[in-house]
């Protein structure tokens, strides 16, 4: 950084510790002038002579290069200089699709879509980062922070660019994750904009909505199908193949399972890409989606949990349905961010089920929806003066304290307005006014427009900044929220969410499908099948299969390579007819064998 006047005081500082910020918190004002700090996470502050004059920020692998981009843009004419600048955004503003609204929401809009521009790399063109903040980063040293690529906010981005008519942006985003993926079809769970990887989880998901955004560009006529994308599309869905139906994360990065948004997504991406492949493995996407889809409610939604009574409801979806031998629904959630452990998963809920409704899976007015949607409305909703919003769900830990302390590992969870936006796509879909969502997510922002991740929740504390309805200390802007409000002020104007996508919608129409074949895999086995349908069991390498009906004679068969790398068995529907009982032991060439039986019902 540098000044055409000089500094007149600088120092380096420890962020967290010894930094600008600390001295003026501490202080009132600046008081330290130290002259160097090394091998940690450094933030420098320095004093200016005069009130007027022109800076120059520079970035470069090396020092030297900062310098030189730094004294070199201070020579340059900085009239010229801010005229380049400001007519490179008026003309990608003059093409921005802002539906009809009122000033205040369109002003949100468009504040909204440049902070999405804002939050893309100029080096790694595509890259688009969560958020240019540090949540809580007053208090905390994070080199991170959300100054990264996470391939789920990314697409979220993406797709709002497409509503407000920036699918050229949208397309390279998309190009950028062509680039970053994985050679086994994944993406990192984040990463720097360079692709380096930060944090190491798996999240299905993230690995689903890169291909939905193809689809989504293919449909608008903006995506070019090349080899790349068709490369892109094959290895993620056959890492969703192999891998699925289970993530390793859910959305909220904590704990593995059947998340019904993780779900929706892939899906959604089984169905919308089939037709990027050959017919023996499109008829198999289909034939796995049918079945994935037909069992979400049976790892996902509960008919005698806890708040069936409490609330008068017949059933509800969970947050999370943890894998079959962990228990499934009737098994525990470790709840992150919080020192008391672990929870029943069907006293665990959240907003993922309506991703089932958005992305055209369930309809708005299915039963077992409504249920749910009342049920958050009573356990998560909070009316605040800005508006209505939502927890991301009961007993969330990821927020300040009581006394509103930042979040240290522990804490609160508070309000997040892109779950306003969420609850507004669902009022859409069931042909209620979604107005009062939007006007909500625009009040919650702060004094400069910007939307962020969370909300306080509780009475006031002036001194801490932290007012009810108004922004909390976490991340903000959030990429992710203003892309929602931009999704739904599109969504009320054409009536159709973004996720939407045609096939999807053709396939089930918002209702759960009758599969001819159910999937039998280590990780979703089941125990109790609909009688009449064909059974495939499928794993990662060859295995022989012993099986019996209803105690009778044994039968082994040998597995034989099927689609995307897997290995299967396959008992046809005429050869179970009239079977009350299956027994099977699996035994893979390399590894335990594994015996177990099917109860035929119906």
């Amino acid at each position: 950084l540098r000044a055409d006047s000089g500094f007149s005081r600088s120092s380096a500082g420890y962020v967290g510790d010894s930094d600008g910020w600390q001295d003026f918190d501490r202080n009132g004002e600046m008081t330290w002038t130290y002259g160097k700090a090394q091998s940690g996470n450094v933030a420098l502050m320095g004093e200016l002579p005069a009130t007027t004059g022109t800076l120059a920020l520079a970035f470069a692998i090396s020092l030297e290069g900062a310098r030189t981009l730094a004294r070199s843009s201070l020579a340059d004419d900085y009239d010229t200089t801010r005229d380049l600048f400001v007519s490179g955004w008026r003309n990608w503003g003059r093409s921005l699709v802002i539906p009809y609204t009122s000033p205040e929401l369109r002003r949100e809009a468009e504040l909204s879509a440049t902070m999405i521009k804002v939050h893309e790399d100029r080096t790694y063109g595509g890259a688009i980062v969560a958020s240019l903040s540090v949540p809580w980063g007053q208090s905390r040293d994070d080199p991170g922070g959300y100054h990264l690529v996470w391939t789920r906010d990314a697409v979220e981005a993406a797709l709002a660019l497409v509503a407000v008519g920036k699918a050229d942006d949208a397309a390279r985003v998309l190009a950028y994750l062509i680039g970053t993926q994985a050679a086994d079809g994944s993406w990192a769970q984040n990463y720097f904009p360079s692709g380096e990887g930060y944090w190491t989880g798996s999240q299905l998901d993230e690995v689903a909505l890169p291909t939905l955004l193809a689809a989504k560009l293919k449909a608008a006529g903006h995506l070019v199908i090349a080899k790349p994308v068709e490369d892109m599309i094959h290895r993620a869905i056959g890492y969703i193949v192999r891998n699925g139906p289970m993530t390793d994360q859910d959305r909220w990065e904590e704990n593995p399972g059947a998340s019904p948004f993780t779900l929706g997504s892939i899906v959604s991406a089984l169905v919308a890409t089939a037709p990027f492949f050959e017919p023996g493995e499109r008829d198999y996407l289909l034939a796995l989606a049918d079945c994935w889809n037909e069992r979400i409610e049976t790892w996902t939604y509960v008919t005698d949990g806890d708040y069936c009574q409490s609330h008068d409801i017949p059933g509800y979806y969970v947050r999370l349905g943890p894998r079959a031998t962990e228990g499934g629904l009737r098994g525990t959630v470790d709840v992150r961010n919080r020192t008391d452990g672990h929870m029943n998963a069907d006293r665990l809920v959240g907003l993922e089920f309506l991703y089932l409704v958005r992305s055209g899976l369930r309809r708005a007015d299915d039963p077992r929806i409504v249920a749910t949607v009342a049920l958050i409305d009573s356990l998560l909703r909070v009316d605040t003066p800005s508006g209505p919003s939502y927890h991301r769900y009961n007993g969330d830990g990821y927020g300040e304290h009581a006394d509103g302390s930042g979040f240290d590992g522990t804490g609160i969870g508070r309000l997040w307005p892109l779950l306003t936006g969420e609850r507004g796509h669902y009022a859409l879909a069931a042909g209620q006014d979604a107005q009062p969502y939007l006007d909500a997510m625009a009040r919650m922002t702060g004094p400069g427009g910007l939307i962020p991740e969370q909300i306080w929740d509780a009475d006031p504390i002036p001194d801490r900044g932290l007012f009810p309805g108004k922004p909390s200390g976490s991340a903000m802007p959030l990429v992710w929220a203003h892309s929602e409000f931009l999704k739904l002020l599109a969504a009320q104007a054409n009536g159709r969410p973004a996720e939407l996508l045609d096939a999807v919608e053709a396939r089930w129409s918002g209702v759960a499908p009758r599969a001819e074949t159910w999937f039998w895999r280590r990780n979703s086995l089941f125990r109790q099948a609909p009688a009449g349908r064909r059974l495939v069991f499928e794993d990662t390498g060859p295995f022989a299969f012993a099986w019996s009906r209803d105690g009778g004679p044994a039968a082994t068969l040998r597995s034989t390579p099927s689609q995307f790398g897997l290995y299967a068995v396959a008992l046809e529907a005429d050869a179970l007819a009239g079977a009350g009982r299956l027994d099977f032991t699996l035994t893979p060439e390399q590894g335990d064998p594994l015996t177990d039986s099917i109860d035929f019902i119906g």
